[in-house]
């Protein structure tokens, strides 16, 4: 385990809260409940914890397309959070230019650009960034 390995388990570990959260509420009945929400976030936070662990110990296992892909969805998420950190704090201008599915294309050509400069940085044609 180093630094590389604990960073993907961390990206992996938001994405995947994000994404099962998300999941759950929606598949529960989005709002039709009080404790939707709360049992979205729960569990959101389980699962990405479960999951953000798993790829901490076993990320150094994986190369190629599955290091690339494991890169892009840590990515995702980190990219996400970090737009949705600076509309929260009132960034001048940032909910005028991150409506949601500008925020959700963001957040993914984020993933695709350091997915792609992490895996040229592994064939040693620039260098690495992850």
């Amino acid at each position: 385990m180093n630094t590389r390995t604990i960073a993907l388990g961390a990206g992996t570990a938001v994405t995947t809260f994000l994404l099962t959260g998300a999941a759950t509420i929606e598949l529960l009945g989005a709002g039709e409940a009080p404790a939707t929400g709360i049992i979205g976030v729960f569990v959101g936070l389980v699962i990405g914890l479960l999951v953000g662990g798993i790829v901490s110990v076993y990320a150094d296992r994986l190369s190629g397309i599955a290091a690339s892909a494991l890169v892009a969805y840590a990515t995702f998420g980190v990219a996400f959070v970090a737009i949705a950190g600076m509309s929260y704090v009132n960034v001048p201008g940032v909910d005028d230019v991150f409506s949601f599915p500008i925020h959700i294309g963001v957040s993914f050509v984020a993933a695709l650009i350091v997915s792609s400069l992490a895996s040229h940085g592994r064939r040693g044609r620039w260098p690495a960034l992850i």
